[in-house]
């Protein structure tokens, strides 16, 4: 209804400065009537000024021919008489003078003008003067009349006064002319200005009527367009509280997802590092929602030191390159228990692909963790349960056979004695054939079930090693631990047993070292594993594909337990197992 409102209004006072347009040029068309009023009423007081100077002269002299052809006075008083009358008197002085161009300037005339008028003037008052002269001779004779008549005639009919007669007249007729001109100029440049005028209150007149029509015509097409929104108007707001409906069903929904599932959802501003949970009122590992910080720094602080980096690298190459974003980690608790989290995210790009957000969800996956650790610790107590029988199955059965066969092999080499030196060679192969066979089985048998482990448990097993390798190579090999005689998962002391046997084969083959440390301590339910050395290390990125290194990897992650190692050429080698329990 606003912009409906502003555009009549703006309509409105489109015509209305038209109108005033219009108002301006008949007001020009006024002052140019005016104008040309004035000029032509110029003209006039200008021509009649010349021609009462005409006249005047013409009288005068006709006044002082008549004095002196007959003497008579009274044509005498009636030259002095019409010299003197305040119509006809001339300047005499500069101030007069100025008056006069004062005057010709208000009848809008110039300097030029003004010049020829002063011009007739003083020609005017120098043929009074002769004829002044001429009169005064007349009357200053008494006994010779006729020849002083005669004498005045000649002063007023002589080359002289004939010559100033003709130059006033050219003047006043120059005058004149020069008026006509001026005039008829200022008559043509006001009918130009007039036409002109005329023309743009034709050209604002039509304008104005083509204006209203076309906002009759936009009032009308408004109007019908109006009953139309109006209408669609009407359907929109049935549709928008249906669509609302809707949205608030749909919100409902998932909420009540969210909230069963037991996930938040994350959204974080890459460019002001600002994180934000949804739903708001939801604990977020036991923290109360005002006790969350809006920063990412606070989900780094409750999150597992040695899963920060990796973390932070996985968030990272999503922001930059767009890597997909889907990692578990640890987290503690507000009460300090440590929590399994999935963090999955996707992130909103500009149009030059640079991230500015990144939404995803937040998952307890805990007891999920958990319910595979156990899975897997089944399989493996499974897997080693069958080994332990095989194990005591090949003891049992196959190695007290071959110990038979032996004895009685001995025997009957004790008992027959035989020359055939091809035959003793045969009986010896033989021979030496079972007992590699007979050792072949004990090995066999302690490695598929490490008595050592399943009688004495993790520490003592590793304790059990270590000393079986001292002193059958030049590497010093040192065990520190915490555990005792306490016990873990069978399946977790079978797996961390045999990562120690890979690493410490690896120290003693390739690694060339003085010195090699390894650490078994478990705090607060988590048991933390390190082999050390100070070898030559190796090059990650070329050998972390091999069998050995991928053998201790997975069995770590068979159990869920965390694993890292760190080395590179020339430095020392460190290998990290951490299980939560």
């Amino acid at each position: 209804m606003l912009k409906i409102k502003t555009t009549f209004i703006l309509l409105f006072s489109l015509v209305i400065a038209f109108l005033l347009l219009i108002l301006l040029a008949f007001l020009g068309l006024l002052k140019n009537r005016t104008s040309f009023g004035e000029s032509q009423i110029g003209q006039l007081h200008s021509i009649t000024l010349s021609d009462q100077l005409r006249e005047r002269n013409d009288d005068l002299t006709h006044y002082c021919l008549n004095y002196i052809i007959t003497g008579d006075e009274k044509w005498e008083a009636d030259y002095w008489q019409l010299s003197e009358s305040s119509l006809y008197r001339f300047p005499s002085k500069n101030k007069g003078f100025q008056l006069l161009e004062d005057s010709i300037r208000q009848l809008g005339y110039g300097k030029v003008e003004f010049e020829l008028l002063k011009k007739a003037v003083y020609l005017s008052i120098q043929l009074n003067q002769q004829e002044a002269m001429a009169m005064q001779m007349v009357k200053d004779s008494d006994n010779s009349r006729v020849n002083k008549r005669d004498q005045a005639l000649e002063l007023i009919s002589n080359k002289a006064y004939a010559d100033n007669k003709r130059q006033l007249i050219n003047t006043i007729v120059a005058f004149e002319q020069r008026i006509v001109a001026q005039t008829e100029k200022a008559r043509q440049e006001n009918i130009k200005e007039g036409m002109r005028l005329y023309h743009v209150v034709l050209a604002l007149l039509i304008s104005v009527i083509a204006f209203s029509l076309v906002v009759l015509f936009l009032i009308l097409k408004r109007v019908n367009r109006q009953a139309q929104q109006d209408a669609l108007f009407k359907s929109g707001v049935e549709r928008q509280k249906q669509m609302q409906d809707e949205l608030q069903k749909s919100d409902e929904r998932f909420r009540l997802a969210v909230e069963g599932s037991g996930a938040r959802i994350w959204d974080y501003q890459v460019n002001q590092s600002k994180l934000t949970w949804s739903p708001s009122h939801l604990h977020l590992l036991g923290y109360a929602p005002h006790e969350v910080k809006p920063q990412m720094d606070f989900l780094l602080d409750v999150m597992h030191i040695d899963d920060r980096s990796k973390f932070k690298h996985h968030l990272e190459q999503h922001i930059q390159e767009g890597q997909s974003f889907n990692i578990d980690v640890r987290f503690y608790s507000k009460t300090g228990e440590l929590r399994w989290c999935r963090c999955r995210g996707n992130s909103s790009r500009e149009s030059s692909g640079v991230a500015q957000r990144v939404v995803g969800i937040f998952m307890d996956i805990t007891d999920r963790v958990k319910a595979e650790e156990r899975a897997t610790n089944a399989i493996l107590e499974t897997e080693d349960r069958e080994r332990s029988r095989i194990a005591r199955d090949i003891h049992d059965s196959l190695q007290q056979t071959m110990s038979t066969a032996l004895l009685n092999f001995e025997k009957v080499r004790s008992s027959i004695g035989t020359d055939d030196e091809l035959l003793t060679e045969r009986y010896q192969t033989g021979y030496d054939y079972l007992k590699k066979a007979i050792s072949d089985s004990r090995f066999l048998a302690h490695k598929l079930m490490p008595k050592v482990v399943d009688e004495n448990g993790l520490a003592l097993a590793i304790d059990a090693l270590v000393g079986a390798l001292k002193g059958s190579s030049d590497t010093d090999i040192q065990f520190y631990q915490n555990l005792n005689e306490e016990r873990l998962p069978l399946a977790a002391e079978m797996t961390m047993y045999r990562i120690v046997q890979e690493a410490v084969n690896n120290v003693l083959k390739y690694a060339k070292a003085q010195e090699c440390i390894i650490q078994l301590f478990k705090r607060n339910n988590i048991v933390t594993l390190t082999i050390e050395d100070d070898g030559l290390g190796f090059d990650l990125k070329k050998e972390g594909g091999s069998f050995g290194l991928n053998s201790m990897r997975t069995r770590a992650e068979s159990i869920g337990a965390f694993y890292q190692i760190e080395t590179d050429l020339g430095r020392d080698t460190q290998i990290l197992i951490e299980l939560s329990l």
